[in-house]
């Protein structure tokens, strides 16, 4: 583990601006100059197109999607950075693995000024204070700058040097405030919905179903305008990066099909989801056309950061849950306690193959074995844990995602430095959401389904066709694992669970995804079945006990004189709307 690491996490004041609606009910005394910067046809770009760094930022932030992944279980780690070892372990952990929860009171979302935890729901909210001691905005921030900008357009009539150019940033706009508003929906309990046209003198939270469907409403109407206009983003936007307004339209759409999916907190919602429009909106996503990922560059933390990928594509401060890892090879990776000298892997998905990773001067540092030509594109094998087995022996994996490791050699250059491209959303997220979808409607779609599916299944995972599956399947099955059998009891894989093993291998580092997935899975408990080398346990779904949503931040309800409640223990979510 890196020194710069143990040290920059520990202590740090979660110092946070208030969301962009508290600031609303204070007067400004500098009002007039913010009316002269919004005549600004220059600065008004810049706000606007600022609102899409802050939503990189928010959306791949370590307090945020971190803790969100390590609670789904797909991720690991036993360091307290970032809070992820506070929400991610379990109360019981000598129990047997499928009697283990997260019911306890302190597994809730922390949601007052004395709790050092509270930071988590507060990055989303209105940000807070990163990993390297940076004060970063939450998506109350990228959606006040999104509107400022919309103001300027279309209220003050302001035209940043042509038509063209205008149209760009008002669209750019438009699908932040959808963004943003996607965001709200699927991690708190209630929000505000702000855009251009709000009366700021009566705002109240709306219910997450009411802001769901804001946020597909502004997102339709970004795909729309997109669709009706011809320009392409500078590349300062996204640091390196430009995106055509088609690219526009199809990530709107992909992002409205995200919103609808997503928004399950368990599985008996899972019914309340409109999986036609999920399917229309994800036929003309990312993955459709010319297909392209929704990434950025990061700059080494200063500007642009994905704390999430620069913590866990590192091989000394994050793994994968052996969760994970023996679904990618059941023969050898055992779980949830790894063995003494764990074996070196052998699986038939190439994505970790033999585990090789990187060349000989990686081995003293990391654990590893110089890479063969049957080394994982996606995942690598450690022969050292790297963590705290005081805290946890269920956080010790061998396996570790260096997917996006592109110098593949840990060079601090690169990702392990936090430089570099970082993907947020990419297209393979809308291909298995659209699979999905698909599926949900009815088995008459699954020839569909397996098109999609074996895009990676097949593709890059070089595994048999998802055709060859034991039928429709539902939820319940439960993962694939690499072998073709399912996790849960060794049968033969159904389709539902082929997509289920695509997701848990695909997914991980892009964001809160992989939570989101596990919270829509009832739990199901497996394992331990003739052949199998792993105990009784969780195979997918959300611990019992661990909160499904966030409460809106103690700070918000402070300012309001409202009683602090959070989320999580006995009473994980909110009621479904």
């Amino acid at each position: 583990m890196k020194n710069m690491r143990s040290l920059r996490g520990f202590g740090a004041a979660a110092l946070v601006a208030f969301a962009g609606c508290n600031s609303l009910d204070v007067q400004n005394p500098n009002e007039p100059d913010r009316v002269r910067a919004l005549a600004d046809p220059n600065a008004i770009e810049a706000v606007g197109s600022g609102a899409l760094r802050t939503f990189f930022n928010a959306y791949t932030s370590l307090r945020g999607a971190g803790v969100l992944s390590t609670q789904a279980r797909s991720y690991s780690s036993s360091w307290n950075n970032g809070n992820l070892n506070f929400y991610s372990s379990v109360d019981n952990p000598t129990s047997p693995p499928d009697q283990w929860t997260r019911l306890n009171t302190p597994r809730s979302w922390q949601n007052d000024a004395a709790a050092a935890a509270r930071t988590s729901i507060d990055a989303f909210w209105g940000g807070g204070i990163d990993e390297n001691g940076i004060q970063r905005g939450g998506f109350y921030n990228a959606l006040s700058s999104a509107n400022d900008a919309l103001i300027a357009i279309r209220k003050n009539g302001v035209v940043i040097r042509t038509a063209s150019d205008t149209k760009r940033s008002e669209t750019v706009a438009l699908m932040m405030q959808g963004a943003s508003l996607m965001m709200l929906a699927l991690q708190y309990d209630k929000a505000y919905i702000v855009d251009e046209n709000t009366d700021l003198n009566a705002i109240a939270y709306a219910n997450r179903a009411v802001v769901r469907d804001s946020a597909v409403s502004k997102l339709s109407q970004a795909a729309t305008l997109a669709s009706a206009n011809t320009f392409t983003t500078p590349t300062s936007w996204a640091n390196g990066i430009a995106y055509t307004n088609v690219q526009i339209a199809q990530l709107s759409n992909t992002l409205a099909a995200m919103t609808l999916a997503f928004w399950p907190r368990d599985n008996s919602e899972i019914a309340k989801v409109d999986w036609a429009k999920v399917a229309s909106f994800a036929s003309k996503g990312i993955s459709t056309g010319a297909r392209f990922d929704f990434m950025f560059v990061q700059d080494g933390y200063n500007a642009w950061i994905s704390e999430l990928m620069n913590w866990f594509e590192e091989i000394d401060t994050g793994r994968m849950s052996t969760r994970v890892a023996h679904l990618l090879d059941p023969s050898t990776q055992v779980d949830p306690w790894p063995l003494s000298g764990n074996p070196k892997p052998n699986s038939p998905d190439k994505r970790f193959g033999d585990g090789s990773f990187g060349n000989a001067d990686d081995v003293d540092a990391y654990g590893t074995y110089p890479k063969t030509a049957k080394g994982g594109t996606d995942y690598a094998w450690s022969g050292v844990a790297g963590f705290r087995p005081s805290r946890g022996s269920y956080h010790q994996s061998n396996m570790a995602q260096i997917r996006y490791d592109y110098s593949g050699n840990q060079d601090p250059n690169g990702q392990y430095g936090g430089y570099g491209p970082a993907p947020v959303i990419n297209a393979t997220v809308n291909d298995l959401l659209w699979a999905e979808a698909l599926l949900r409607q009815g088995a008459a779609n699954m020839a569909s389904a397996v098109a999609l599916i074996d895009k990676t299944r097949v593709g890059r995972g070089g595994l048999a066709s998802s055709a060859a599956n034991a039928g429709l399947g539902a939820d319940a099955d439960g993962p694939c694992m690499a072998n073709g059998l399912q996790a849960k009891d060794g049968k033969a894989c159904s389709l539902w669970a082929m997509l289920l093993y695509e997701k848990e291998v695909e997914e991980p580092g892009l964001g809160p995804v992989p939570f989101w997935e596990q919270r829509r899975l009832p739990v199901i408990v497996g394992g331990g079945w003739a052949g199998d080398n792993s105990l009784k346990r969780v195979i997918a779904g959300l611990l019992p006990g661990t909160p499904r949503e966030m409460p809106v931040t103690y700070k918000e309800l402070g300012v309001k004189g409202e009683a602090i409640y959070t989320w999580g223990g006995a009473t994980p979510n909110s009621p479904a709307p």
